[in-house]
Order: structure tokens, then C-alpha cells, then sequence
């Protein structure tokens, strides 16, 4: 039985931070006993004759046995993932206790259960939270290296190795004398076990905000998901059988496109909180799992490898876990609502995108002269086009924002070009009907906010009258988050494509070839005439295309035609091209003159606003917890020493990161 004081006091405050307050002694063995997670705990080795222990955990105790004459250290993981997260402050590395402070400050600000410990009479800090279920190391590892950036004196190992990180419970002996002594809070936050994924995505949340230095490869840590043991994704909650829907498509003959049926029945057991394990035992008898255990060829679909269908599964299951997890507003289909949104906007996009490939010739494509192109359309149209109806099919919307920077972002061509697009798209034919353009704008822009746009309502059609004259490249009549989560799936294929460093940059490979190259795929073969036609150029620019991409490794020639290899080179082309970090650095480039405007706006209505404080503003940097100012999301904007406005200032607090609000809202 643990033996611990029933009633910890709460612990008064000195400045921001809580005071040692003593405890009453506890059992550190019973303890361990109750929250091991494991069988073992690791034991400090003796370091001398004369009875001192070492800082080396090299030997191992049954939990079951008898008390460890030295110090023990308990193990965070057990084979399934952490079960406990535990701060490690340690007073060698930094000031410890006022690290802890800001620690147990900012978890209590996300009503985070967090208990308090001073691990030894060093003076270092262990701050415990028992974790609901079994979580991801990766998802750990990432809040650790977040945490670290933050707090100086925090010791990542404990949660950075799940095999071997450990750390020593409250009541254990500490090998310079003393015991591990609570400081705040109550051992009941060790065996209720209360904090979810949920809380950890608002404390990762909360430590970017606080100015935390993003991983290099961070791992998204989205509310609502987990990962099971073998890093598969799915939604927190009870299990439960899919819908009559999703249950009978289980067992019927999928669609024409076996990738609607499948992409279909994925996001409808992912709703139902089901696990990858039980999918993949779907794979080999489930007609809607067709697309994972095929591939197309001339004489229809054949069999894959089942090594290459269980990838293909797990590559999908995760795609499409990530995306219900992200859009919980569809997450159970219970909002009629928004059913019949995503069904009115999914077959407007698809009118539009049926009749917009059925005019290739509209935009520029068949090989004729730059007057001509001119006086018709270019490519660059055709690619807003498609990033306009991806906005809308995301927000499930008539009516989106539209800023010519993102479309740059997602297109691959300049702001300036984005900027003529949408002016192009927005005329019609007929100069007296707004609706005989592909895009008609609804509102102007003002202020941070760019101009919003529609489909015209000729594409505005009812999913009873459709007639699709490419059947095999569209979705059957589904409900509106199927149906949008193909065409997501589709326009932004189409896309990523175009918006790499090799085809897009300067001295790249072409937009061209960038056609070219999205055009094909590892699982088919295509002849010239047949890539002319799915990517819209002339047999002979596609030849020439097929040439340049070939010379670097991008396309392969086979007995049958033409087909992309399984390995993704475009990275290794573009470094050899020396165009790799162009897009990027233009990104970087938009986002410093979006969150330049926008600091500009806000300065601007703080202007113009009666009443305003002309004292005690908030610094650019710092982490709000407690009462602001009148200038809730901004600083002052820089001036120079004559008081003028200093935009080249500004565009370089924002380009170095310091103003984190401002990226954040030019970003959002």
C-alpha cells in the first residue's frame, strides 16, 4: 500500500512561481509497484566499497522483489508505447526550478494533470504526466524536442528511447543522499491517468506558440488520432461497425475507378474507429480493396505483388486517417448540412473540371503560337482553375478567399501570373453575363483579406442531370465526404506535379515536362499519343519532354511506352539542376510580404482606434498567459529615428521569425 499524505497542501506562490513546500515522507517502492509499466525497474550500480552509487542504471530488479538497496529508476514505455511523460530538469543543465515553474504554469493554463517532484538535493526538477492509452515514442520524442528548445535544463534521453528511458519515481533515493520528494501536486495524478492525445496536440500547440524550434521532420501530432504499435494511424475512440453504406460496399463489385470504392470505404472505417490490422485482413477477400491488390494494364486490372498491396494499403489508410482526422466536421456524416454542401460544391467542380477537359486547346496547349495562346488561355489558367476548386471542395463552400500568394504556393507559377489567371478565369466570353466566365468574384479585397470567387453557376448542375463524358476518371453518385475526399485526392495530384523545383524554376526542366511527368505514374505504361492527350501538348513537345526526363532518371522507356519509375528523383534532379530551395525561398519570400501587410493593417486600425495606449506594449516576443494590452496580436511597427515607417524593418523581423503572431496570421 502506498503511504503518502492524503491531503497535499497546495503550495504557496513566491513571484510567478511555487515555493518548496515540504512533504511527508512516502513509500518509493510501493509507488513503483503500482505505475511500473514493466516488469523490471533499473537499478544505479555501486560505485565504491564504501556503499556510494553511481549514475550508471546498469542492473535490473523484479518489480515483484524486494526493495533495491540503491537508487531505481522506473521505465516510461512499455512494448505498446509511453505510458508516462516525465520532464526531466536537471539543475546541472540550468536553472531547474525556475524552468519547472514555467513547465507546471503552462500546463496548468491547458488544465494539463501534472505532479511536481525535486529529485535530490541537487535541486533538479521531475514533472510527471500519466498518460490515458499507449502513445506514439515519435509523438513523444517531437514534444521533447520542443520542450528542450524552451527549457534549457530539460535532459531529453527519458523520452527520445522508449527501450531504455527511465526516470526515478517520487519516494526514490536519490545516490547523493536525500529521496525524491513531491513539490506540487497529488500521487492521484499518477494512477488516474487522465491526459489524452488531445492534450498532448494543445501542448505541442502551445510550445510552437511559445516560440519553440519546429523538428526538422516533425511528426503532426493532429487531435483526436494515435498510432498503434506498428506506427499506423487511427482515430481515437470506441469502435463500431461502419454504416449499411460502407458495409455493403465492402462486398459489392467496386466502381469502374476501384480508387473511389476504395478511398469510399477507408474514410468510412476510419470513422468508425477502426485500426489498420483490422483492414488489412479485408485485403484479400474484399472487393473494395481492389485498387490496393491491382494494378491497370492494357488488358485490365492484374494482381500485384501482396508485399506491394500491403504498402499501397497502409499508404492509403494513413492519407486518409490523416484527412478525417483534420476535417472533423465531416467525421461521422451526421451533419446533413454539411452533406449538402460537399455535394453541391463537389458537382459544380466536377461540371467544371469536365468541360475544362474537354477544351484542351482553350488553354494554350496544342503546340500553337504565343498570339494564339494569348488570345485563348494558358496553362497557368487551367492550374489556378484547379487550385481554385481545391479551395472550395476544402472548405465545402460556393464561395472561397482567394490570395494570389497561396495560389503560387500550390500552382508553382509566380504571384504576378496567379494575379492575370484569376483576371482571365473572371471574364467571360459574354462581357453582359459575369456567369459566362469559368470564375465570377464576389467580393474585392480588403484590407488582409483577398478577393473571394465562385464557379459560375452554369456548372451549378444537379447530380440527377450529370452526364460524365470521362466516366472512368470520376466518381460515382456518393455522398458529399466521399465524393470530396476523391476529388481532394485528384486536384491535388494534379498539382503537386507542376509546384516542384524542377520544373518550376529557372533553367528547370519545363513546365512541360512537369506535365509530362504527372501525366505518368509507376503502375501504367503510355505511348507518346496517348501522354499528348492526358497532358495536353503536342506529340511533339512530348517527345522532347520524354527525352529531357529520361536523361535524368525522371521516365523510363519500356517494350510497351513510357512510365514513371517507383523511385521519386525530382529533389535529386533539381539539386543537380541547381534549382533545388527555389519554391521555398519564394514561399519564404510571400510569406514575409503577406505578414508585412498584415502587421501594416493592424497598425493602421490601432491608429485609427480612440482610446488606445500609448504605453506598456507588448513585446514581440514572449509567451501570453496573463492580461494584454490593446494590442492583442501585433507590436508596434518599426519607425525609423525620424518616426517614419520602416517597411524594410518590418519584412526583416518577419523574415527572421521574431514576430511569430504575424506569421501565423498571414499563414492561417
Amino acid at each position: 500500500m502506498i503511504v503518502a499524505h492524503s491531503g497535499v497542501k497546495r503550495p504557496h506562490f513566491v513571484g510567478d512561481f511555487p515555493a518548496i513546500v515540504s512533504q511527508p515522507a512516502l513509500d518509493g517502492w510501493a509507488l513503483t509497484r503500482a505505475l511500473s509499466p514493466r516488469d523490471t525497474v533499473r537499478v544505479a550500480l555501486a560505485e565504491d566499497l564504501a556503499g556510494g552509487w553511481s549514475n550508471l542504471y546498469g542492473a535490473s530488479a523484479e518489480v515483484s522483489g524486494p526493495r533495491p538497496a540503491g537508487p531505481w529508476a522506473m521505465y516510461l514505455a512499455d512494448f505498446t508505447g509511453y505510458r508516462y511523460l516525465c520532464f526531466d530538469l536537471d539543475a546541472g543543465r540550468g536553472n531547474a526550478a525556475y524552468d519547472a515553474g514555467k513547465l507546471s504554469l503552462w500546463l496548468e493554463e491547458l488544465n494539463v494533470e501534472h505532479l511536481t517532484a525535486i529529485s535530490g538535493p541537487s535541486g533538479g526538477r521531475h514533472i510527471w504526466i500519466a498518460l490515458a492509452e499507449a502513445t506514439d515514442p515519435q509523438l513523444i520524442r517531437e514534444l521533447a524536442d520542443l520542450a528542450g528548445s524552451l527549457l534549457p535544463s530539460l535532459d531529453k534521453s527519458p523520452l527520445t528511447n522508449p527501450a531504455t528511458g527511465c526516470v526515478r519515481p517520487p519516494g526514490t533515493p536519490h545516490r547523493a543522499g536525500g529521496v525524491s520528494e513531491l513539490e506540487r501536486g497529488s500521487l492521484d495524478t499518477l494512477t488516474r491517468a487522465a491526459t489524452t492525445v488531445d492534450d498532448l496536440a494543445l501542448l505541442r500547440s502551445f510550445f510552437v506558440d511559445a516560440g519553440a524550434t519546429e523538428p526538422a521532420a516533425p511528426v503532426s501530432i493532429i487531435r483526436g488520432m494515435a498510432r498503434d504499435d506498428a506506427g499506423h494511424p487511427y482515430l481515437v475512440g470506441k469502435r463500431r461497425e461502419p454504416s449499411a453504406r460502407i458495409r455493403a460496399m465492402l462486398d459489392a463489385p467496386p466502381a469502374e475507378d476501384t480508387s473511389i470504392t476504395q478511398a469510399a470505404v477507408l474514410a468510412g472505417l476510419a470513422r468508425a474507429r477502426w485500426r489498420y490490422d483490422e483492414v488489412a485482413q479485408l485485403l484479400e477477400h474484399s472487393p473494395a480493396l481492389e485498387h490496393a491488390r491491382t494494378r491497370p494494364s492494357r488488358a485490365g486490372r492484374v494482381p500485384v505483388p501482396h508485399d506491394t498491396a500491403r504498402k499501397r494499403l497502409a499508404a492509403d489508410w494513413q492519407r486518409t486517417v490523416y484527412y478525417v482526422a483534420a476535417n472533423p466536421i465531416a467525421g461521422d456524416g451526421q451533419d446533413v448540412e454539411f452533406q449538402a454542401r460537399a455535394q453541391a460544391v463537389t458537382a459544380a467542380v466536377r461540371a467544371a473540371d469536365a468541360q475544362a477537359n474537354a477544351m484542351p486547346g482553350l488553354w494554350g496547349l496544342d503546340g500553337a503560337s504565343r498570339a494564339a495562346r494569348n488570345r485563348r488561355g494558358r496553362y497557368s489558367h487551367r492550374a489556378v482553375l484547379r487550385a481554385v476548386c481545391l479551395y472550395l471542395v476544402q472548405a465545402a463552400r460556393a464561395v472561397v478567399e482567394v490570395d494570389v500568394r497561396r495560389l503560387a504556393q500550390d500552382t508553382g507559377y509566380g504571384r504576378e501570373a496567379c494575379r492575370l489567371a484569376l483576371i482571365a478565369l473572371s471574364t467571360g466570353y459574354d462581357q453582359r453575363d459575369p456567369e459566362s466566365a469559368w470564375l465570377v468574384r464576389v467580393e474585392e479585397a480588403e484590407g488582409v483579406h483577398g478577393a473571394s470567387y465562385r464557379l459560375s453557376t452554369r456548372f451549378s448542375t444537379e447530380a440527377e442531370d450529370s452526364k460524365w463524358s470521362q466516366a472512368v476518371t470520376r466518381p460515382p453518385r456518393t455522398p458529399g465526404s466521399d465524393a470530396r475526399t476523391w476529388w481532394l485526392n485528384e486536384l491535388t495530384t494534379a498539382l503537386t506535379g507542376l509546384s516542384h523545383d524542377t520544373f518550376s524554376a529557372p533553367g528547370s526542366l519545363g513546365r512541360t515536362a512537369g506535365r509530362i511527368y504527372t501525366a505518368l505514374s509507376p503502375d501504367t505504361v503510355l505511348q507518346v499519343d496517348e501522354l499528348a492527350e492526358l497532358s495536353g501538348v503536342h506529340p511533339r513537345q512530348a517527345r522532347r519532354s520524354l527525352r529531357r526526363l529520361a536523361r535524368h532518371g525522371l521516365v523510363e522507356r519500356t517494350a510497351n511506352g513510357w512510365r514513371r519509375p517507383s523511385e521519386d528523383l525530382r529533389d535529386a534532379v533539381a539539386i543537380a539542376l541547381g534549382v533545388d530551395g527555389y519554391l521555398l525561398e519564394r514561399r519564404a519570400r510571400y510569406d514575409a510580404e503577406r505578414g508585412t501587410w498584415a502587421w501594416w493593417q493592424a497598425e493602421v486600425t490601432w491608429m485609427r482606434r480612440r482610446h488606445k495606449r500609448r504605453r506598456r506594449r507588448r513585446a514581440p516576443t514572449g509567451v501570453v498567459l496573463f492580461e494584454q494590452n490593446d494590442r492583442p496580436d501585433y507590436p508596434k511597427y518599426p519607425r525609423t529615428s525620424r518616426g517614419r515607417l520602416d517597411h524594410a524593418a518590418a519584412r526583416r523581423l518577419i523574415r527572421e521569425g521574431i514576430l511569430r503572431p504575424a506569421l501565423e496570421l498571414a499563414v492561417a
